[in-house]
């Protein structure tokens, strides 16, 4: 049956569960946007069709993707099957615009599941209007029903504009320079370990009256990202420069460690610019990932045949 009537929207608190992070603070300045405009279109037939508890959490602070944790309970008298979700939020560009890559999710009644939500990207243009903690949340199910959750009075009212504020101060940066991983990576031997060296190749866009240093690197469960330079390092004032990087394995050689590790290949590089330090993922590129995996795996081989030895 076609609902044609507005429900009133349920209020959902928001909450922020933190892990530790390594690396120095993300001192992000206060970078505010106002909220685009809403898409009557989508308002005018959401509905609340039963009742819906709701939270946002993020599990780490440096994570750098857009991701936010959707964790929802219905009390239906049936399993809901949720085809799709968008989170519209203030300070972002509306997420109508973002399609939720994640297959169709059957949900028994007063269960709690976790749906990964992006946000969609910042709306860095406007640095006068405070960013509020408001935001809608729009469930589809397979019925054709849209379900619209209004979250407000936020247990972290920060959340949303730490997220946004990263971006922006990434957006930035990169307007002065990128950073990218080479792909120049060969073997070496360091201390009778075997290890990788290769660089961070760094393109200068325009000059910057302020100037940009790599404060500190962190790598990932699998492979230790160390600088061959002294921290902290600035970048040179030429177009091109190159960060030496020395790269090997954690010691992580188990089975569960190796199979399980969803981000094998991706580090985090904390850039200071115009006095805020900014975490930037530089992820290996697919075509390169192979090389990495046989490298890892010969420093894994190598670690064995040592602790075989030694026995």
């Amino acid at each position: 049956m076609r609902i044609t009537s507005i429900a009133n929207s349920l209020t959902a608190s928001l909450c922020l569960l933190l892990a530790g992070c390594s690396g120095p603070s993300t001192g992000l300045g206060s970078v505010l946007s106002s909220a685009t405009s809403k898409d009557t279109s989508l308002m005018t037939v959401a509905v609340v069709v039963g009742g819906i508890a709701a939270s946002i959490t993020q599990q780490r602070r440096d994570q750098i993707k857009r991701v936010v944790s959707l964790r929802l309970t219905f009390d239906d008298p049936a399993p809901v099957s949720v085809t799709d979700v968008r989170l519209d939020a203030p300070g972002f560009i509306r997420q109508v615009q973002v399609p939720w890559e994640h297959p169709s999710v059957l949900i028994q009644p007063n269960v709690a599941v976790a749906l990964p939500v992006t946000l969609a990207a910042p709306d860095c243009s406007d640095t006068t209007t405070p960013v509020t903690t408001n935001g809608i949340v729009t469930i589809s199910d397979a019925q054709g029903r849209l379900r619209e959750i209004t979250l407000a009075e936020l247990a972290d009212d920060g959340l949303l504009e730490r997220i946004r504020t990263h971006d922006c101060a990434v957006e930035s940066l990169q307007e002065s320079a990128t950073f990218t991983l080479g792909s120049d990576w060969v073997p070496a031997i360091n201390d009778g370990r075997q290890v990788w060296r290769g660089y961070v190749e760094i393109t200068r866009r325009m000059p910057s009256a302020s100037a940009i240093e790599v404060t500190g690197t962190l790598g990932s469960v699998l492979v230790d990202f160390m600088p061959l330079a002294p921290l902290p390092w600035r970048v040179a004032d030429q177009a091109n420069s190159r960060l030496p990087i020395e790269a090997r394995s954690s010691g992580r050689c188990d089975g569960h460690s190796m199979g399980e590790s969803s981000k094998p290949f991706a580090f985090t590089l904390w850039v200071r610019s115009k006095g805020t330090d900014v975490p930037l993922v530089l992820a290996v590129q697919k075509v390169n990932q192979g090389r990495w995996w046989s490298l890892l795996s010969s420093a894994c081989a190598q670690a064995r045949d040592r602790k075989s030895f030694s026995n």
